[in-house]
Formats: structure tokens, C-alpha cells, sequence
């Protein structure tokens, strides 16, 4: 059998069942050597009338009775060797002169709560040459405290100690059984192994069922009650087990624990699992460039492979996206996958009516434009970014505001942006865009990064944040989203509000509003659009390292939460897409999409 489903140990406790009949005793070790059970021993109870009690005591007649001449116990020592393991019982200095002379033929010994404090026995034990052999302590009725005292001293004469509990009570009441003290022993001494001895009734099913719930519990010992037949047992025939029983009791116990160990997840259960598992099944067909969603897939059994839905997740958390275009009931695989090219586009245009130029108006020396490029430049997973600008001679001086090179200039459309847009995801092979606009300076790193991680992750196909502080943020859109657009509308007339055009059509694009974590949220007005915003930056652009590139959301908050007056400056301004009720309206009416 393979080592990790090695039954419990049984000890087959032999007690005074015998009545002090050597016949009676021969019987039942050759009943025991009929058990056919791979790990068993037998164990039998050596002492004299004299070394366990005074003959005051009133079992002391009986003691007489049942005592041995320690020659029978070297037979039948010797002639159980010939079957199984012995083990013995000592409660006096005879039995430990019984022990000492059959030292060779025994590879256990065990003590009962009642001996633990016996110095003769101890004296004598420390003389023993233990090697392997087992030393089994019984505990009951010991505190905690005691149990480690006592495990201390005996772990000090003896390499392999056994914990035992179970005390003797005819009848044990189950609720005294002692199962509770499994795993509080298994915690305070790790690694040492428990034995479970019971007393429970023999003729009721309790007295089968606990030692396999003491095995599953962790017990590797089961010390059992043992006789021929309980009605002729004149002594311990109360929670002793007849041969059949005793059968019964190790096929229970091999089966327990083939049942409670081995691997965490078996061969045969993978097998069974791949055979009947529902994997994620193409909902419809989906091109080249999407992302996928739970609202894009069915689960199904199936005979074709495919990826599970937590493998497809965790290939899109590295920024992958469809490279191919399954088909309606068609299972996913890795090469469908392949990495996006993320960038990040800039709107920028120089025509602001209420602040003139206001891409190039200095916020402590540096163009605004520069602050909200350095910013982007910053953010971890994007691959290019791009200042995207109209086609006309007014906005060719943004040509000079690629940070050297750092960032790509795109000119397009002047003022369809979605077209703009595409004409940049065409022209540098962009999948997934993080639109911003060049009038938000402070760009926030972080934010992105967490809009990025959470579009890829749900498999939308456009996502913001609903929380941001205004000019924090940017949108994350697939390349695919915006020629729906472009593809519905043609020219989108109203694209500089291009949000409008995803969140007012739920039914045509997969919308992930995220809830950004509390580190990341503030009321703070960040966008450039009035004097007052400007005013606002150039201070809060004092208060910062002005020899950095680009800054964390926690160095500008902890600016702007550090100093209220700076973001007093600018408070009281509104948006005028949040405010302008024709705007909106027009908006509304404008952007929408004819349901699917």
C-alpha cells in the first residue's frame, strides 16, 4: 500500500479479559494473529497483586487472580512474535522486570495516567534502552500544563512518544469520549503522535464509529478492547470487541483513511473533472481586438478543449486581447490571445475661447501641455503616447511639444476627434486607447493604472472612473469601440464629448464604471480652463518638487490635502457638460445608438 494511506495503528488491548487463564490468553492471541490487518500489535497488562495496590484495596483479591508468573508472560510473549507486535502495560516494578527480561520481543510500552508520577516505574524506564520502540502515555484527566510536563519528562528517556487519551468509565458517556482534545493536542505539540482509547459500550454501533472519527480527526493509534466473546468475559468484557468485530473495526479504518488522505486533488478527480467540466463557449462571434466579458461567453460541456474562464482573466490581466476572431460556440485558446499595444492620446487643440493657448501657458516655466505629457510618459503599462492635434496651421506648434521625442505627434481631423483618434490607432497600430485631454496637467499615474488593470480585467470595452477628481482620469476604449462609432455615425459631430457616445449606449458596448479605492479619490477641481485654474496650478506647482517629471497621486494630494487654500482657488468653477441643461440635452439626443 502506498505510504500515504498506511492505516491506523491498532493495539489490540488484551486487559483481563483472560480471568487468569493461560489457555483463555494462548486463545486469544491466536485470534488476534487471524485479523488480517497490515498494522496491529497486541497488548497485554503485566503486574503483581503486591506492586499495584495494598490488600486493603478491593480489587486486591482480583489482582491475585489475574497475575502471571512471569514465565507465561515470556511464552506467550514469545509465541505472539510469531504473529504481530507486542506491547505491554506496566503499572508496577514487576511488570517492569517483565519488560527488562522480554526487552527484545516488545516494540511498545505503555503507561496509564494513573503511573505517570510513579518513581519506581520511572527509575526503571530510564534504565531501558529504548532504540525505537514506541512509549505510549495515557493523559486523560491531566491539564494542558501537566500534559507538557509530562510529555517533557518521558519525551526526555524515550525518542518516540505517543499522546494517548481516553480513560477507563464503564459505561463511558459519549459526551465524555474526549474527540475535542484532538486537535487541541495535534496544536500544542506538533508533529507528536495521539492515540484514541475508548470505552464505549461494545454492543452499540458507537463503540465501532469512534476510533474512525478519532483516525480522521489525526489519531494514528487506535487502542482497542479486545476478547473472544463478551458474554463469558468475566473481567473488561464491557467495551471489548469480539474477532468479528475487531475485522470490521480495520476494514473501517482502512477505508477511513484511504478516504481522508492523499493528494488534494486526485488524478481520477482531474480526469472526472476535464470530462465533465462546462468551459467558457464563444456567446457569439467576436472579432480581432476584443476583449472578453462574462456577457460575451456561456459555459458548456464540450467535446472540443479550450481555456477556462479564470485562464482566459488571467491572460487578459497581462494585457492581452483577442488576435483572431472565434467563432459563435467556439472555445477560446491561448493563441487566440496576443499582447495590446496600449497607448496613451492626447486630445490638444490651440483654439480655447475662455483661455486663450492655453496648451502653451507656462505652470511654473512649463507648458501645460508638457506637464500633462510628462504625465502620461509616467504611466507603467502604457507602450506610446501620443499628442493628437487637427491638420490646421493654428496647431502645427504642437509639433514642438513632443518632450524630444518622447511622445508621438499625430495631425488629423479638427474637429471629428473619434476620426483624429483613429487616424493615430491606424497610423501606430494602437488596440487599446487611454484617451486624455492636453488641458488636464496633472494626469494621475495610479489612476490609470487602475483603469487599465480593471478594463482588462472585466473585458469591457470602455472604461472610466466614477469617482475620479476632474482632470485626474482618462477613459480606457478599445480601438474596435470607437470604429462602431465612426462606423455608425460616420462623422461624429459631437465627438470632443466623446464620452457621451459609449455611456449613453449600454446596449451596443460593454461599460465598466469602476469605483476607484478611497487613496485615490478627492473633490479637487484639475482640469485648465480659467484663470482661476491656472492660478490654482502654478501654486500647487510651487508646493511640489519642481525638479521631478511627473508626480504620484500621493505627492499632489498630499499638497492639496496639506494646504485647503490652494484648492479654494478654483472650487467654486462647474463643468459646463455638467451643468449646460441644452448641452446635455443635445448630447442625449445626439450620441444615442438605435437599440440592438
Amino acid at each position: 500500500m502506498n505510504k500515504r494511506y498506511v492505516p491506523p495503528y491498532v493495539i489490540f488491548e488484551v486487559a483481563n479479559v483472560h480471568a487468569g487463564n493461560v489457555n483463555y490468553l494462548g486463545r486469544m492471541i491466536d485470534a488476534f494473529s487471524r485479523v488480517e490487518y497490515e498494522n496491529k500489535g497486541i497488548k497485554f497488562q503485566i503486574f503483581s497483586p503486591d506492586g499495584i495496590a495494598l490488600p486493603d484495596f478491593e480489587w486486591y483479591p482480583v489482582y491475585k487472580e489475574l497475575c502471571f508468573d512471569r514465565s507465561v508472560w515470556k511464552n506467550m510473549i514469545n509465541e505472539n512474535a510469531k504473529y504481530g507486535d507486542a506491547w505491554v502495560d506496566i503499572f508496577d516494578g514487576y511488570g517492569a522486570i517483565v519488560l527488562q527480561e522480554n526487552i527484545d520481543h516488545i516494540v511498545g510500552i505503555k503507561l496509564q495516567a494513573s503511573v505517570l508520577e510513579n518513581h519506581e516505574i520511572r527509575s526503571v524506564l530510564e534504565q531501558v534502552e529504548f532504540g525505537d520502540r514506541r512509549l505510549i502515555i495515557n493523559v486523560s484527566g491531566l491539564a494542558l500544563d501537566e500534559v507538557h510536563a509530562v510529555y517533557d519528562y518521558f519525551s526526555g528517556i524515550a525518542e518516540n512518544v505517543i499522546l494517548q487519551i481516553g480513560y477507563q468509565s464503564y459505561p463511558t458517556k459519549i459526551s465524555n469520549t474526549g474527540l475535542q482534545k484532538i486537535p487541541v493536542l495535534h496544536a500544542a505539540f506538533p508533529g507528536v503522535p495521539l492515540c484514541m482509547a475508548d470505552h464505549a459500550d461494545a454492543n452499540e454501533n458507537f463503540a465501532l464509529e469512534v476510533p474512525i472519527y478519532a483516525a480522521v480527526l489525526g489519531c494514528s493509534y487506535i487502542e482497542k478492547h479486545f476478547c473472544l466473546d463478551r458474554k463469558m468475559a468475566k473481567y473488561d468484557g464491557f467495551s471489548s470487541l469480539e474477532p468479528d468485530q475487531m475485522r470490521s473495526l480495520c476494514a473501517s479504518l482502512k477505508n477511513a483513511s484511504l478516504a481522508s488522505h492523499g493528494l488534494f486533488v486526485s488524478d481520477d478527480e482531474k480526469e472526472y473533472l476535464r470530462k465533465s467540466i462546462q468551459i467558457p463557449i464563444a456567446r457569439h462571434a467576436m472579432n480581432s481586438g476584443d476583449l472578453i466579458s462574462k456577457s460575451d461567453i456561456i459555459f458548456r460541456r464540450t467535446k472540443q478543449s479550450g481555456l477556462s474562464f479564470r485562464e482566459i482573466q488571467d491572460i487578459q490581466n497581462q494585457k492581452h486581447l483577442l488576435a483572431m476572431s472565434p467563432a459563435a460556440n467556439a472555445s477560446f485558446h491561448r493563441e487566440n490571445f496576443r499582447p495590446a499595444n496600449i497607448a496613451v492620446i492626447a486630445a490638444c487643440r490651440m483654439k480655447s475661447s475662455r483661455l486663450q493657448q492655453k496648451a502653451l501657458l507656462p505652470i511654473v516655466g512649463v507648458p501645460s501641455v508638457d506637464r500633462c505629457l510628462s504625465q502620461c510618459l509616467a504611466i507603467p503599462a502604457v507602450h506610446r503616447v501620443v499628442l493628437a492635434t487637427s491638420d490646421l496651421e493654428a496647431d502645427a506648434v504642437l509639433r514642438n511639444h513632443t518632450l524630444n521625442g518622447a511622445v508621438d505627434f499625430w495631425q488629423g481631423e479638427p474637429d471629428d476627434v473619434i476620426s483624429r483618434y483613429l487616424g493615430a490607432c491606424e497610423h501606430f497600430n494602437i488596440d487599446v486607447v487611454v484617451r486624455v485631454t492636453a488641458d488636464c496637467p496633472l494626469i494621475l499615474p495610479e489612476i490609470i493604472t487602475y483603469l487599465l488593470e480593471q478594463h482588462f480585467l472585466s473585458g469591457a470595452d470602455y472604461t472610466a472612473a466614477r469617482n475620479a477628481a476632474v482632470g485626474t482620469a482618462g477613459e480606457i476604449i478599445n480601438v474596435r469601440a470607437l470604429k462602431k462609432v465612426r462606423d455608425y455615425f460616420g462623422a461624429a459631430e459631437y465627438s470632443e464629448y466623446m464620452t457621451w457616445y459609449f455611456q449613453n449606449n449600454p446596449g451596443h458596448f460593454k461599460i465598466n464604471l469602476v469605483q476607484l479605492p478611497p487613496s485615490l479619490v478627492r473633490d479637487y477641481r484639475m482640469t485648465l480652463d480659467y484663470q482661476e485654474d491656472l492660478k490654482m496650478f502654478n501654486r500647487l506647482y510651487e508646493k511640489l518638487n519642481n525638479e521631478k517629471s511627473f508626480y504620484s497621486a500621493d505627492e499632489v494630494f498630499a499638497v492639496l490635502d496639506g494646504n485647503p487654500e490652494i484648492s479654494k482657488i478654483n472650487g467654486h468653477l462647474t463643468l459646463k457638460y455638467k451643468t449646460d441643461k441644452d448641452l446635455i440635452e443635445t448630447l442625449n439626443r445626439e450620441t444615442r445608438m438605435e437599440a440592438v
